[in-house]
């Protein structure tokens, strides 16, 4: 040991060497003091995506034997005695045992211990025995590619199993006492509404504990639930750094009244221009926006409407926007099927059309270009996966431009809100500091009909403000049609066009959507109706699987408010003013329902009742 300095009375050592610490000063201060350079964090597998300066994680010192971040160096005062190592081999096992489980497991280990606070309480009230819960090494349990739940992490409050029994009606969550939460792969919908409720995906301890260490920006900050959404950040990173790929992303339209809470903003922040921006930045080759295919589905499903009225189609029409919806009705209500648009989601719209006329457009290779959306659901991920959903594929083979094994999906990975939100920040990128920007050609465009999807009702709007004006030449006299907009379960209305009266029902969330199928298929009320919204999740995408945590009525409130405010801000609010889907048919498609629409922009549905 070589001392450096006389001692005062305060004697420090550091890494062998004792300092005489000044009055009142830090340990950080007495290991500057000692002239020592603290190593370099590890930039290994995935720690390079760490942007904190100094992370708490993996900035480790030892002080008096115990692991300390140098974050907390500062804080500490100088004591006499105190010994101090930058680097041993413990701090070195830490380091690696800790990387290893953010490569594995995504999961910051100190979010983890926080955490533990959460699983405090549910012992304290009975829920769960701490030490058998140390012992438990069950299987994860899932619903691909959507859904995942750890039983390993559960605290058995059964908070999810009430969320999808009493909220949503579905019934694919139980409980056993032996094995906790029980999960039926068949009924399950993949809507993601457990995941809101979790409680260890929602401590404020954790939120808190990063605002202290600086982790706000951390892609690892954010805890995860028991019930939490497959993780597919690491794959579009992947896509991302693949030369040979040409990497398009879709944002739907309540992503943009949402993201901003990621970065501290307010629920209902709207940020469109920068999540243009941010998504360049993260690398992607063109920047598109499902607000364009909103208003393509509106084109198809209006005419679609109007068809069935004047021809005597099948009635009530119902939307088929929700996946989890479309898995509802078809595992509980498949009588039912006939009743559902053939028109495909804004998602599936917007992947076969960028793989096929856009591509067409920039010269692209379709078998190059990967699709990636960003959605507020969790269901889109197993909607894209769905085999039919290759029609781009369909559409190359049959000019015998692709071959038979040359499969692929229009759309190839679906992330969540909260997976964008990790992608960016393992981008370092911060959407706060961006200035706003524009969405590519030729898929970007849109009107104030596209936003409003992303609420309960803004589907029924933005339909009748296009049919309405096709039937009667006159535009829609109430273009804001308020009371379909509520956050009441179900709502209704008629509404006069021409000679007719239109009867349209809205229903949000799965229970009341239940309330709705029994009327039809038994002959009730809503069986002479002429069109029905229906939509997963209580609030509509505003309020989706795949959106921040939590999610409660107030912020669902919120962000619907600002999906209203940028429709008011849209130059025009019909889907069928938008002049990019206009010259979409008129150079591709040729017109609403044509052949070549019908092939690429709708589909078919399948009776899970029996599997």
């Amino acid at each position: 040991m070589t001392p450096v300095a006389q001692t005062s009375g305060t004697a420090v050592t550091v890494d062998g060497n004792v300092v005489d610490a000044a009055p009142h000063a830090s340990l950080l201060d007495a290991v500057r003091r000692a002239g020592v350079s603290l190593p370099a964090r590890t930039s290994e597998g995935a720690a390079e995506f760490i942007w904190n300066a100094s992370c708490p994680l993996l900035d480790l010192v030892e002080v008096d034997g115990q692991l300390t971040p140098v974050r907390a160096l500062a804080a500490r005062p100088a004591k006499h005695g105190t010994v101090v190592l930058t680097r041993s081999e413990r701090i070195d096992q830490a380091v690696r045992a800790r990387v290893q489980r953010l490569e594995n497991r995504g999961e910051c280990a100190l979010v983890a211990e926080v955490q533990g606070f959460v699983a405090a309480e549910a012992a304290a009230a009975g829920l769960v025995d701490l030490e058998a819960r140390a012992r438990w090494e069950y299987p994860l349990r899932s619903t691909p590619p959507s859904l995942l739940h750890d039983p390993n992490a559960c605290i058995r409050c059964q908070a999810c199993v009430q969320r999808c029994n009493d909220v949503q009606g579905v019934g694919a969550l139980s409980f056993d006492e032996e094995d906790g939460v029980v999960l039926d792969e068949e009924k399950c919908v993949r809507c993601g509404q457990c995941i809101h409720v979790c409680p260890l995906g929602r401590t404020a301890a954790v939120s808190l504990f990063a605002e202290w260490m600086g982790c706000q920006r951390c892609p690892y900050a954010r805890p995860l639930g028991a019930m939490r959404e497959n993780d597919q950040t690491r794959d579009v990173w992947a896509l991302l750094r693949d030369p040979q790929a040409f990497v398009v992303v879709q944002i739907a339209p309540a992503i943009r009244a949402t993201l901003g809470e990621e970065y501290g903003l307010e629920p209902g922040a709207l940020v469109t221009g920068q999540i243009y921006a941010a998504l360049r930045r993260a690398g992607f080759d063109r920047v598109w926006d499902t607000n364009f295919s909103a208003d393509l589905t509106i084109m198809e499903e209006g005419h679609e409407l109007i068809r069935r009225i004047q021809s005597g189609g099948v009635l009530p029409q119902i939307t088929s926007c929700s996946p989890g919806w479309i898995r509802f009705v078809e595992t509980f209500y498949p009588s039912l099927l006939p009743n559902i648009s053939s028109a495909k989601s804004p998602q599936q719209m917007l992947g076969a059309m960028a793989k096929t006329y856009a591509a067409q457009q920039l010269n692209v290779d379709p078998r190059t270009m990967a699709v990636v959306s960003v959605m507020p659901c969790t269901a889109k991920k197993t909607e894209a996966a769905r085999p039919e959903f290759a029609d781009a594929w369909e559409y190359w083979r049959g000019q015998g431009r692709v071959a038979e094994e040359e499969h692929f999906p229009d759309v190839d990975i679906v992330l969540t809100e909260r997976e964008l939100a990790k992608l960016l920040k393992m981008a370092k990128v911060d959407l706060t500091t961006l200035p706003a920007e524009e969405a590519d050609e030729p898929l970007g465009q849109y009107t104030g009909a596209a936003p409003i999807f992303g609420r309960t009702g803004g589907v029924m709007v933005a339909a009748l403000r296009t049919a309405y004006e096709v039937l009667t030449g006159e535009p829609l006299p109430d273009l804001e049609l308020a009371s379909l907009g509520t956050q009441e379960g179900i709502k209704s209305a008629v509404l006069p066009v021409g000679d007719l009266r239109v009867k349209v029902a809205v229903a949000h969330g799965l229970a009341n959507a239940r309330a709705v199928c029994e009327s039809v298929a038994q002959g009730g009320e809503y069986a002479d109706y002429h069109f029905i919204e229906i939509m997963a999740c209580p609030g509509g995408c505003a309020g989706g699987g795949g959106q921040p945590v939590p999610t409660m009525v107030q912020e669902v409130r919120q962000r619907s408010a600002a999906l209203n405010e940028d429709d008011a801000r849209c130059a025009q609010r019909a889907s069928h003013q938008n002049a990019a889907v206009r010259r979409a048919y008129e150079e591709f498609l040729g017109a609403p329902l044509s052949d070549v629409a019908h092939h690429l922009l709708h589909t078919t549905y399948t009776d899970r009742s029996a599997t």
